[in-house]
């Protein structure tokens, strides 16, 4: 805190609701975000739901914890668990908003429809996907985006053990997107899902060595709060959508032209 006179998220409070712990969101988050900008985090526990219990397990637990980050006077809320809203299809990220907005009387999110924005801000329509989900959830993730009007020219499913998502290195991630971009001439952009492990990382590596942009799923959230809250700080070191902020991101560069 640079000045010891000024309360903690003197500018701005974002609260973000994981459905799980609160990890490599909190690290990236204060990475990125500049001074007088804070979170406040909380968790919905939500590990395992089915079509059947999906009221009770999922949606009443999430507007539980909105509303007691709404009372911790939150500027803004970032729903996070981008496979709670792609199983449901299209259209559901919406709803969801919609709801926690309702609930809270605050602008809010959710890690889909921040990426979907931040894809289209970069003006990526031919996009690379990198998951660390099992197919099912990878899939679902897939049939949102092309639903949402963009073209999947290559993915890879990594398939993770859940909680051992913090052991996949940036450089693990940074391998297997550069493999999948080989076959892909036309991709013009990559999307890197999960806010549970080092996407984050890994999107600065992408950029800087195959001149792609990068779609994060934390970088995707945070970016959404922030322009939406007026934060236009100059955020370098993180790749091109974070710097867009300030007006300043190099232009996109297509996968031929850094080929060529």
């Amino acid at each position: 805190m640079s000045n010891p006179n000024r309360p903690f998220g003197w500018r701005k409070r974002i609260g973000l609701l994981s459905p799980t712990v609160i990890e490599t969101a909190a690290y990236d988050f204060y990475r990125l975000a500049p001074d007088g900008v804070s979170m406040c985090a909380t968790t919905s526990n939500i590990e395992h739901w089915s079509r059947e219990n999906f009221q009770q397990h999922v949606l009443d637990p999430i507007v539980s914890a909105v509303r007691y980050l709404a009372s911790r006077h939150v500027d803004y809320i970032i729903h996070t668990g981008m496979p709670v809203v792609t199983t449901r299809g299209k259209g559901f990220e919406d709803e969801l908003v919609k709801q926690i907005e309702d609930a809270t009387g605050l602008p809010a999110t959710t890690s889909i429809r921040s990426a979907i924005r931040a894809l289209a801000h970069l003006g990526i329509r031919n996009v690379a996907v990198v998951t660390p989900y099992p197919q099912e959830l990878h899939q679902s993730a897939l049939s949102f985006l092309a639903a949402s009007g963009f073209r999947v020219v290559a993915e890879h499913a990594m398939d993770v053990v859940f909680k051992r998502l913090q052991d996949v290195t940036p450089a693990q991630i940074f391998a297997t997107t550069k493999r999948i971009l080989a076959s892909a001439p036309s991709a013009d952009g990559v999307y890197i899902p999960c806010n549970q492990w080092s996407g984050a990382d890994a999107a600065p590596l992408i950029e800087d060595e195959l001149g792609m942009p990068v779609v994060t799923g934390a970088h995707a959230d945070y970016w959404e709060a922030f322009r939406s809250l007026g934060i236009t700080d100059r955020i370098e070191g993180h790749g091109r959508l974070m710097l867009s902020l300030s007006g300043n991101a190099a232009p996109a560069i297509t996968a031929a032209a850094a080929r060529a």
